[in-house]
C-alpha cells in the first residue's frame, strides 16, 4: 500500500512538472501572432507616413505648428466670438458672444485670452457648480476685467446682479 501510495505521488508530480515545463516553453502560434502584429504595425505606420505626406501637400499650412495653433482658435472662435476693447483705465472690456453647446472650458479660455480674467481655469470650475453650469445662456455677454468671477457668472448665466 505504501509503495502503491509513494508510486501514485510521483506520478503525479511528475504530471505537474512537465505540465509546468510545457507551459514555459515558447509555442509557435505566439511567434507567429507577434509576427503578424508587428507587420500590421509597420504597415500602419507607412499608411501615416503616407497619409501625412498628402496632407502636407494638400494643406501645406498645418506643417507650420504655429499656424496649426490659430487654426485651432478660429475653428475655436466659430463657437464663441469676441470683440474686446481697453479703456483707458486699463480696465478690458469685452463682448463674448455664446452660441448653443459652447463648453465652459471655451468660454473660460476665452475669457482669460481676453484678458477678462486672469485664469480662465478659475472661472471654468466656478461655471462648473450646479447653480451655474445647467443656465448658461445663449447671446452676446458684456464683460470688464474689474468683474469678479461671481459677477461673470451671474451675466452669462442671466441671474440679476447686486
Amino acid at each position: 500500500m505504501k509503495s502503491s501510495l509513494r508510486a501514485f505521488g510521483i506520478g503525479l508530480f511528475v504530471a505537474g512538472a512537465c505540465m509546468a515545463l510545457f507551459d514555459q516553453l515558447p509555442s509557435d502560434s505566439n511567434e507567429k501572432e507577434i509576427a503578424a502584429y508587428e507587420k500590421q504595425v509597420k504597415d500602419y505606420e507607412k499608411q501615416i507616413a503616407e497619409l501625412s505626406k498628402q496632407l502636407m501637400e494638400q494643406n501645406p499650412v498645418s506643417a507650420d505648428p504655429s499656424k496649426v495653433d490659430k487654426q485651432t482658435n478660429s475653428a475655436t472662435a466659430e463657437n464663441t466670438s469676441v470683440t474686446k476693447k481697453e479703456t483707458d483705465s486699463g480696465v478690458v472690456e469685452a463682448t463674448i458672444y455664446i452660441y448653443e453647446n459652447v463648453s465652459i472650458y471655451t468660454i473660460g479660455q476665452q475669457a482669460e485670452d481676453l484678458g477678462i480674467v486672469a485664469n480662465g481655469r478659475e472661472l471654468e470650475l466656478y461655471l462648473s457648480k450646479p447653480e451655474f453650469a445647467r443656465s448658461i445662456q445663449k447671446g452676446a455677454f458684456d464683460l470688464r476685467s474689474d468683474m469678479t468671477i461671481e459677477e461673470i457668472a451671474q451675466v452669462l448665466t442671466g441671474q440679476p446682479t447686486e
